[in-house]
């Protein structure tokens, strides 16, 4: 059985590869809705979609001609408490091992065996930490849009039909490259660690276990 020292990540340390320069929330005031973006959830195709309706963090829009500009981060909100919430997500598995292979560099090795070291020896000491366990939230998210299924979810949100159609949020939301199969680099040991740190985000974003 894989052991890992300290599941009680709020006194660890973390490096975080990609922290955002900025600051505030992804927010519409036209619409009264936050749009939370957690790293590695397709958050670049979200924000070029969601700019067309007002979407903004600190006053600029999401993305500006090719620039994007929105936070991973959620911070302290002094401003729309009432608004509607929308969240990106990815299966946690998948969404884990993405943030290894990907962000994580002290490890050059994204073999199933390099990411069982990462889980079970760098990830306990803080590594990445932050970006692997949030979002935290405290209620059930209005609306989730899952990176397996973008464009049905974005469909789903009351104000899509206000700019765009429906094809043209596929062909926005279209990936152009597969989704990287996730369950290669795993065992089930391997699963229980990652289950054990992102238990609220497979409740929070209905992925099952």
């Amino acid at each position: 059985m894989l052991k890992v020292e300290d599941k009680d990540v709020s006194n660890l340390t973390y490096v975080r590869m990609n922290s955002s320069k900025n600051k505030g929330n992804n927010i519409s005031k036209k619409y009264n809705y936050q749009w939370i973006a957690p790293e590695r959830t397709g958050s670049r195709k979200v924000s070029e979609i969601l700019t067309y309706y007002d979407f903004k963090c600190n006053n600029k829009p999401l993305n500006y001609f090719g620039v994007y500009n929105y936070n991973h981060n959620i911070e302290p909100n002094e401003e729309g408490t009432d608004y509607k919430v929308i969240c990106n997500a990815r299966n946690p598995y998948g969404r884990v091992y993405s943030i290894f292979k990907n962000f994580y560099d002290l490890i050059k090795d994204k073999s199933k065996e390099g990411f069982r070291k990462y889980l079970t020896e760098d990830l306990p000491r803080g590594q990445t930490i932050k970006m692997v366990v949030e979002p935290k939230w405290d209620k059930p998210f209005d609306y989730v849009i899952r990176l397996e299924h973008m464009k049905d979810d974005l469909m789903k949100l009351p104000f899509i039909s206000d700019v765009l159609t429906e094809s043209q949020v596929e062909a926005m939301s279209s990936h152009g490259k597969e989704i990287d199969n996730w369950e290669e680099f795993y065992d089930d040991d391997m699963k229980e660690i990652v289950y054990e740190y992102t238990k609220h985000q497979f409740k929070l974003w209905g992925y099952e276990k």
